[in-house]
This record gives structure tokens, C-alpha cells and sequence, in this order.
């Protein structure tokens, strides 16, 4: 039985300006002790998609629209705010991507570990700070004992995101989201915050959600990656899979606009054109058609659902053995993929219709 389940989660935000289509009917699995990447470009509803898990969303625009997650047996959409409380920390913890703003920088770190033990564990303030300086340690942080009166201020960008792994950690969570967890930091801290990571979430048998943009990192750390584009799921395979045989154009698009380090001849870097939708609109088709080379007319006016890649496979939504899915009318072929572009001879990407013309022109707020 999967830890997670969501299913045609629907997330909006009401503003002044109109709403927000955030998160449009995303759907995955998630078993204990699994590793899950969530990658895409900033704003396509990664960390969104989180926080309506934790249901955390910013209030009172954000809005759980539609869609459930199940967590362990329990509907989180519709539980009461009092057992979602006890809930968070407890069982489901999240690691932001700036501790610095996600720490009380008046509190030192041991009443904020402390009270995070306190909260959700009968246990005495002495019990608690033995914890907390076990923690810290294990979080690789010399002289926990001293540190532990030390004020967020006092320690580097590093540390500081230690000590966020360490409270993270403090209960033995079944499930850890990590929001970006080595943004601002420097290629070595990384790796060191990700092995971190690697390593407590394995020897505790901890489900991760890995959050990021950067295509290296979930390849070393997980065992499984959704695509995100516009609020949509347009890929989802294991690590290996999609890495080996990209099949989405915005998936292509992504491997191809980063360097490779195992190339004899480096291989000119193919961006994507173009911007992501104004979410503002509702979404019309698929959302990756203005920037896509392999489109067709259908691509202008229907979304296509997200679809194993072959038909005739049994279909599988976790673990290791997951089969690999799509949400695309005209998947690039595997030498396409390998080449970045469409190779069919003659093969023109579709122009948009007119009425879709009209609803891709920029809003007044743009042009001001």
C-alpha cells in the first residue's frame, strides 16, 4: 500500500488580479521509504503542490480546489485542522529553501528544537535538549553541546540548513518534503547537504520528495522524477528511464539546455524559446504548445492525459519498477530526443489557431 496518494489535486489562488490556476489535476503515488523528484521550471507548481499536501497553503487566496491525498490511510484534504497540526512534524515534515527565513532569528536553536520535541512528544525539556544535541550531531555539526545556544545569525548558510534537516528529523518523520534544500548555497555544501540527506532519510527508512529545478541533483538522489510544466504532470518515469529516454519536448528541452560532462565533443546547448503561460488564463490544450517544435494542431485546443508510453503495459505508479508516462500527442522519436529537435523531413511545428492567437497576447498588467 503507497504511503501517498494524490489524486486530481486542484490547487487555486483567488486574487484581486483574478485567479491563479496553480496546480491543475495532479496525480502520483508515493511508497514508504521511496525517493521522488519534483522538477521544473520556477513557477510550475512544485513547491505549490507541496504546501497543499501540508496544507500550508497562503491564506485566504490559496484554495485546495479539488482532487484528494490520502496519507497513510488519513484524507488530509479533509482533515481538521487540529489533527493536520499534530500531523505536520510528526509524521510529515518539510525542509524550506531558505532557512534563514524559515528559523526564528530571536530564539536560539535549542529552544526551537526543544519546543519542536515538546510539541508533539511527552518528554521534559532536559529529555529534549538531549535529543536536540543527538540531532545535531548526527547532522554533522561540531560541538552540538556548545552550538546549541547559538542564535540562526551565528551560523553559515550550511549549518543553518543542517539544523533544519535536524529538526526535519527530530521525529522520526514517514515522509520529508525538501523545498529546494541547497538554494544559495556552493557546489560543495551541496553535496555535502545532499548526502546528508541521502543518508538519514535511507538509515531511517524516511519517504523524500526531493523539490528542485536542477536536473543534476534528483539524478544521484532519486529513484524516481515527475515533470512539472504549468501546474501539469507531463512526464513521469524512474530515474533511469527518463534520463535514458527522455519523451516529453519539454523534458528534452530541459536535458539539452544543460552541460554534459561525459561528452568527447560538447554539444551546443539547446535552450527552450520562449516563456511559461500566464496562469492567469485557464488553461486552453496543452500548455507547453507556444514553446514546443513537435506540435500539431491538436496540441492547440486538448490536453492530452498523461498515458503509459507503451499501451500495452501493465500500469505500475511507484517504486522501482514504474512505468514510464507521457502527456504529449506527438512524442518526440529517440533520435529526435537525442538531437534536441525534430528530424521528420518536412515537419513544421503547428501555428496556432486565431482564437488562441488572441488569448496568447500579453495582458495590459505586462505591457504596462
Amino acid at each position: 500500500m503507497a504511503l501517498l496518494e494524490v489524486r486530481d489535486l486542484v490547487v487555486r489562488f483567488r486574487t484581486h488580479e483574478g485567479t491563479i490556476f496553480a496546480v491543475n489535476g495532479v496525480s502520483f503515488d508515493l511508497e514508504p521509504g521511496e525517493t521522488l523528484g519534483l522538477v521544473g521550471e520556477s513557477g510550475c507548481g512544485k513547491s505549490v503542490t507541496n504546501l497543499a499536501l501540508m496544507r500550508l497553503l497562503p491564506k485566504p487566496a490559496g484554495h485546495i480546489e479539488g482532487g484528494t491525498v490520502s496519507f497513510d490511510g488519513l484524507d488530509l484534504v479533509s482533515l481538521p485542522e487540529s489533527d493536520m497540526r499534530e500531523l505536520r512534524g510528526k509524521e510529515i515534515a518539510m525542509i524550506f529553501q531558505d532557512p534563514m527565513t524559515s528559523l526564528n532569528p530571536v530564539l536560539t536553536i535549542r529552544e526551537q528544537m526543544v519546543e519542536t520535541i515538546q510539541a508533539h512528544r511527552k518528554t521534559t525539556a532536559k529529555e529534549a535538549r538531549v535529543r536536540a544535541i543527538e540531532l545535531l550531531g548526527m547532522v554533522g555539526i561540531p560541538k552540538p553541546e556548545t552550538r546549541l545556544d547559538s542564535f540562526p545569525h551565528q551560523f553559515s548558510g550550511g549549518m543553518r540548513q543542517r539544523v533544519m534537516i535536524a529538526m526535519a528529523l527530530a521525529l522520526e518523520p514517514k515522509l520529508m518534503i525538501a523545498d529546494e534544500p541547497t538554494t544559495a548555497l556552493d557546489v560543495t555544501i551541496q553535496a555535502q547537504v545532499l548526502e546528508l540527506l541521502r543518508r538519514l532519510t535511507t538509515d531511517a527508512g524516511t519517504a523524500l520528495i526531493l523539490i528542485t529545478h536542477d536536473l543534476g541533483v534528483v539524478a544521484g538522489m532519486t529513484q524516481r522524477i515527475n515533470v512539472m510544466y504549468a501546474g501539469f504532470i507531463v512526464e513521469t518515469a524512474t530515474t533511469a528511464d527518463l534520463f535514458a529516454a527522455p519523451s516529453h519536448p519539454y523534458t528534452v528541452g530541459l536535458l539539452h539546455s544543460i552541460p554534459r560532462l561525459d561528452e568527447t565533443r560538447p554539444q551546443e546547448l539547446v535552450p527552450i524559446e520562449g516563456t511559461p503561460p500566464d496562469q492567469r488564463r485557464a488553461p486552453v490544450g496543452c500548455p507547453f504548445a507556444p514553446r514546443c517544435a513537435w506540435r500539431l494542431p491538436v496540441c492547440w485546443t486538448d490536453n492530452p492525459p498523461l498515458v503509459p508510453i507503451d499501451v500495452n503495459a501493465r500500469l505500475v505508479v511507484s517504486g522501482p519498477n514504474a512505468t514510464h508516462q507521457i502527456a504529449c500527442h506527438n512524442p518526440p522519436t529517440t533520435e529526435e530526443s537525442t538531437a534536441g529537435r525534430p528530424l521528420r523531413e518536412g515537419f513544421v511545428p503547428a501555428p496556432p489557431p486565431g482564437s488562441v492567437v488572441e488569448d496568447l497576447a500579453p495582458t495590459e498588467e505586462v505591457l504596462a
